[in-house]
């Protein structure tokens, strides 16, 4: 047993996995992240807070450029230094400030403990060596097993994410596989190690709706069995309505709203989100109408509107919302850990009659 960085939860160690008392996995807090260019400072992540705990997923939506891949680098520690860094806050998981941990036992949290499945598969692999040997390397490495050892264990979790003929295709390489395929190895590159913690980018971009929902129902799957946490990065709303706990939108490296997934899709509370879920194809849209989308384009990251980032293609900004951000969220009215919105105009009555009229049909 060991304490955490303040020295106050105790953190099991059990099968070389930290275990929280508490129930928490990861705690965000206050996430700030730039990358400094020749251009200037970017700052990509701007006060992200949020929590995960056992067997939940928290699903993150925004716009290419919002921050969502970034947030799981910094989480990850693999953000490309220079030119991104972090510069405040903190990343806790099971109470462990890892920001302050030194690089060395990092790293034995990293894919071991916390795990990420990245968005493109044939590029994440490495294509002149055997899927095996890709995979065996994760039991070698942290765990130590010769290679025999090391390949059992590959041609089990190979079968265990229905790769068909898995100890035939071992010593195939990644172009030999379909994309749905390369995407079942990359996961089981993630759950070898068996994590407390699995952040998937992307996991169906590009695949069917057959294959995405096999992909799915095994990340649950898996869930369930070993009690692990899921952030789910994703664009796509259908996905996130079957399978996530929370939903946390972000806009230009904000978090803007936090909610449960019933909540949010039945009471959208800020803008932004009111807007993604308009732009969601329905059954009930009539031939030749135009799909509602949200004008303009997200702001230069380098040249930030002042006041509310999303003001100036916002169709409710007041002049407050051009002149100043929303307050800190703690002193947002209303705000609770699990449920807010980062808006001036939070409980105004014209926006709390204009959210998706068909948002409450979530199952």
């Amino acid at each position: 047993m060991k304490k955490n960085s303040n020295g106050t939860v105790p953190i099991i160690v059990d099968n070389n996995r930290w275990v929280a008392t508490d129930g928490r996995l990861l705690e965000v807090e206050d996430l700030e992240v730039e990358f400094r260019t020749r251009e200037g400072i970017a700052r990509a992540i701007n006060g992200v807070s949020f929590y995960l705990d056992q067997k939940e997923t928290l699903a993150i939506l925004g716009e290419s450029g919002s921050g969502k891949s970034v947030t799981a680098q910094a989480i990850m520690g693999i953000l490309d230094t220079p030119p991104g860094y972090v510069t405040g806050g903190s990343v806790k998981y099971c109470g462990v400030d890892l920001l302050t941990l030194p690089d060395k036992e990092r790293q034995t949290v990293r894919g071991a403990q916390i795990s990420m499945i990245f968005q493109d598969a044939l590029s994440a692999l490495n294509p002149v060596f055997p899927v095996g040997w890709q995979i065996a390397e994760m039991f070698r490495i942290h765990r130590g097993m010769n290679k025999v050892d090391a390949l059992e264990r590959t041609v089990s979790l190979m079968e265990r994410v229905r790769i068909p003929a898995a100890r035939e295709r071992v010593d195939s390489y990644p172009h030999q596989f379909s994309g749905g395929m390369r995407q079942r190895i990359m996961i089981a590159m993630a759950i070898a190690l068996v994590p407390a913690i699995l952040i998937a980018v992307e996991p169906t971009t590009a695949l069917d709706v057959t294959v995405q929902a096999q992909i799915m129902d095994l990340l649950k799957q898996l869930q369930e069995e070993s009690g692990m946490g899921l952030i789910l990065i994703t664009h796509d709303l259908g996905v996130v309505a079957t399978v996530a706990d929370r939903i946390a939108v972000m806009y230009a490296g904000r978090l803007v709203e936090l909610a449960d997934v019933i909540e949010l899709y039945s009471d959208p509370r800020h803008p932004y989100t009111m807007g993604l879920l308009e732009s969601v194809p329905r059954l009930d849209t009539r031939r030749g109408e135009t799909l509602p989308s949200i004008k303009g384009l997200p702001p230069n990251l380098l040249a930030m509107p002042a006041g509310c980032p999303f003001h100036p293609r916002c169709r409710f900004a007041i002049d407050q919302c051009a002149t100043g951000s929303p307050p800190p969220l703690e002193s947002l009215e209303g705000y609770k850990p699990e449920r807010f919105a980062a808006c001036w105009r939070v409980g105004d009555s014209e926006l709390a009659h204009s959210g998706h009229p068909q948002s409450g049909e979530v199952n």
